[in-house]
């Protein structure tokens, strides 16, 4: 990509600075919020082991008299994180969870474990204390010296975290998570990306690209948002339902949770561009020219696939009946869910054809513009010939985004145990799909070519959700997975989860892309 041009100033409102400024203060808040709760938890119940040999006897005792009278006073006995959690809704509904058992276990495994997990606590709690404020650009601006000393303690205690997670997890079995399967097979994913992030934002650094440091700072970050979100959504979801169990809810939570903490990630890294700063485009690094030369030599493989996900929608989302139609997910995913989606789909078969057909043909026509605005040399302005494609894009867009939204409006929003999670992942991806095609809209009529690829990149990650599931759902049934997990929803709800993790690829795209280049 040539890298001749002139400057450019991109001035933003006042509005956008305060509500940026809102943003991450409130975003930095809470985590600091959160990791002061962790240092409360890890001081007194993750610490008890060492300072008692009776500890699963205390622990016994103060969760049976919990059951018999659940007070806050006994709560805050047993775990600060459960009085904190219980006054945002009620202490009934954690006392009558897994919860309590979790936390027996928590005091009667293995030493190792224990110290596995007590110092994964404290090295995080680093990172949620502090780590939010890095990303506050006028406190960044006035006190430098502090954000590189938050920087340094961030891109130091992170890693630690993480390995250590990393070594709790493979001395500890799935089931000994409070989440299980679903939580276990996430927090993989998630510091393996945190660990990819803080490394590339210190390569980032040394070579002076700070617009790629803040980036991957940013995307490090949002993948260390796991157990605090998983907490708020608890709360959330109890505001939402407070008729549903905490066991249903805390699936629902790990559907959700992925886009939530990407999301964030994202809006740091959008806050964080200096739109305000007069400067010339900087030369694309050498990853992101390897980057785009190697996805533009396989764009046959990403046609072919779009197109397989053309035949998929079609035979099973237009003509069939969505997960009931095949084999593995008869397998996967309880009998009450599927019948749910496929009378929902059998009673609107307009919207699911329309819904098929729309989310197929613009992901296929999302790629050919793609790949044609990556060969256009860097330019504020979209050119003429371009904005017809980028406009049925965008109509297309809308469509699948309003049909996932229907159809998982009538499988139902209200999770239970019969059906699970209903008609969130629908729901969920429509609402994002609707989002970014929103943006998209905005870049449009703006004739931004930067913003445009990159809105246009989320786009291409989020369409093919309905396929992805039952990709998933095929692999999955070849796994050695307990029936005792796919009776308790974690086979659906892993492979509803990771329908969501084309996202990475966009928000690596955020980060190198030319918006970062030209505002960083």
């Amino acid at each position: 990509m040539s890298s001749s041009s002139p400057t450019l100033r991109t001035a933003p409102k006042a509005s956008f600075n305060w509500l940026s400024t809102l943003y991450v203060v409130l975003i930095a808040l809470i985590m600091s919020g959160t990791g002061w709760l962790a240092l409360r938890e890890g001081n007194t119940r993750y610490m008890l082991p060492f300072r008692t040999d009776h500890v699963a006897e205390l622990a016994s005792q103060q969760a049976r008299l919990l059951r018999q009278q659940p007070t806050m006073e006994n709560i805050e006995k047993y775990s600060p994180e459960l009085a904190t959690l219980s006054k945002g809704t009620d202490a009934q509904r954690f006392v009558d969870s897994r919860l309590i058992e979790h936390g027996l276990y928590l005091a009667q495994m293995p030493r190792l474990n224990q110290i596995l997990l007590t110092s994964h606590i404290f090295t995080g709690v680093a990172c949620m204390l502090l780590g939010g404020w890095q990303f506050w650009p006028a406190f960044r601006k006035r006190f430098m010296r502090l954000h590189r000393l938050i920087g340094g303690i961030y891109v130091v205690t992170v890693p630690i975290s993480v390995l250590l997670s990393f070594a709790y997890l493979t001395v500890t079995a799935p089931h000994n998570l409070y989440t299980r399967l679903t939580a276990w097979v996430a927090l993989w994913l998630f510091g393996t990306v945190a660990l990819v992030s803080v490394g590339a934002a210190v390569h980032a650094l040394k070579q002076r690209r700070i617009h790629e440091h803040m980036g991957y700072m940013a995307l490090s970050f949002a993948c260390m948002l796991v157990a605090p979100m998983l907490r708020l959504n608890w709360v959330m979801l109890a505001w939402l339902f407070p008729h549903i169990d905490q066991e249903t809810l805390s699936l629902v939570t790990m559907g959700i949770m992925m886009p939530e903490c990407l999301l964030i990630g994202y809006g740091l890294i959008h806050v964080n561009r200096q739109y305000d700063r007069t400067m010339t485009r900087r030369t694309p690094s050498d990853m992101t020219r390897i980057a785009q030369q190697t996805f533009q030599r396989a764009m046959p493989l990403w046609y072919a696939l779009a197109a397989g996900a053309l035949v998929i929608s079609v035979m099973h989302f237009a003509y069939g009946l969505g997960m009931s139609g095949t084999e593995s997910a008869n397998k996967m995913v309880n009998a009450a869910l599927l019948d749910r989606e496929a009378l929902a789909l059998r009673d609107h078969p307009l919207v699911r054809i329309a819904f098929a057909l729309s989310s197929s043909l613009a992901l296929l026509l999302g790629l050919h513009l793609f790949n044609r605005l990556l060969n256009q040399a860097p330019a504020k302005t979209l050119h003429a010939s371009l904005k017809g494609m980028a406009r049925g894009m965008l109509i297309l867009s809308m469509l699948a985004g309003t049909g996932a939204i229907y159809l998982g409006w009538h499988i139902g929003l209200a999770p239970a145990q019969q059906w699970l999670s209903g008609g969130t992942l629908y729901t969920t991806s429509g609402a994002l799909i609707l989002l970014f095609a929103a943006v998209m809209a905005g870049n449009i009529a703006k004739g931004h070519l930067a913003m445009l690829k990159e809105s246009l990149a989320f786009l291409l990650c989020l369409l093919p959700f309905a396929p992805l599931l039952l990709i998933y759902l095929w692999v999955l049934q070849w796994l050695p997975i307990p029936a005792d997990y796919i009776q308790q929803g974690q086979g659906y709800v892993l492979a509803a989860g990771s329908c969501g993790t084309l996202m990475f690829a966009a928000m690596f795209y955020a980060v190198l892309g030319q918006a970062s280049r030209e505002h960083g």
